[in-house]
């Protein structure tokens, strides 16, 4: 009977230790997914597909060009993550109704596409479609504005125009600066571009910050022949502020797109 009881004591035993070594990598599987943080590159590859599976009509702009790259993005939440980005990315465009839609990929899980409308006044950025992904959780937001003037029809040195982009959560408020315009080489040809610089404040929904955005924009049919930004933002979230920054330059290689 005695013996019994002690073998019963220690099958209980060696069940509660199996369970607990379980729990205990359970755990430690769950933690190091969640504070797990990974980013790759975009490939043109990719682009390619997408462009390929696209729906388009037969503009000579289509296609998927490629640009030198410098830049990276951050965020100090759980514990901070760094994510640099290649040195060459694409942005694939494709016409749409209204225009043109620009499709920049930078790594997997950080995009923005850019859709620009032809209007009586000029080219105008109408809406601007964010993603980005930090530590397997992807941030996905809309910007939708009230024709944000980047292209002129006609050109005013030093021109301001006001805009406004609202979202689910909150808005965007600023203007567009019209700066200069010249003409630069890309490749072996010249090329005549506008330059126009976008300043905004981000606010709502417990999201703040600024961004600026340099665009050099081809005169002739609105492709970036060059953009530079810069971004700061923060958002409050249950680990508490949580801020944001990014930096990149694009500089075009190439008048001739890949399809």
């Amino acid at each position: 009977m005695k013996r019994s009881k002690r073998l019963k004591r220690v099958v209980i035993w060696l069940c509660a230790s199996a369970l607990a070594f379980v729990l205990a990598l359970v755990i430690a599987w769950a933690t190091g997914l969640i504070l797990h943080d990974s980013s790759q590159a975009a490939s043109i590859k990719e682009a390619l597909h997408y462009y390929r599976t696209s729906k388009h009509g037969s503009s000579a702009l289509n296609g998927v060009y490629l640009y030198a790259t410098k830049g990276h993005e951050s965020i100090d939440a759980l514990g901070g993550a760094h994510h640099t980005y290649p040195t060459t990315t694409s942005i694939t465009a494709i016409e749409v109704p209204c225009g043109v839609q620009l499709r920049w990929t930078a790594l997997q899980g950080r995009s923005t596409i850019w859709t620009f409308c032809s209007t009586a006044v000029g080219v105008v950025l109408r809406v601007s479609d964010e993603r980005h992904s930090f530590f397997g959780q992807h941030d996905h937001t809309t910007y939708t504005c009230d024709d944000r003037l980047l292209l002129p029809r006609k050109f005013v040195h030093g021109a301001v125009y006001p805009f406004r982009c609202s979202t689910r959560r909150g808005s965007e408020t600023g203007d567009v600066r019209i700066l200069g315009r010249a003409t630069i080489k890309i490749g072996s040809k010249f090329v005549r571009d506008v330059h126009a610089r976008t300043t905004l404040s981000i606010h709502g929904g417990g999201t703040g910050g600024t961004e600026t955005i340099n665009w050099w924009l081809n005169a002739a049919n609105s492709l970036p022949l060059r953009i530079t930004m810069r971004s700061r933002t923060s958002r409050s979230l249950f680990v508490g502020r949580v801020h944001y920054s990014e930096d990149f330059t694009l500089r075009l290689l190439s008048l001739r797109p890949r399809r």
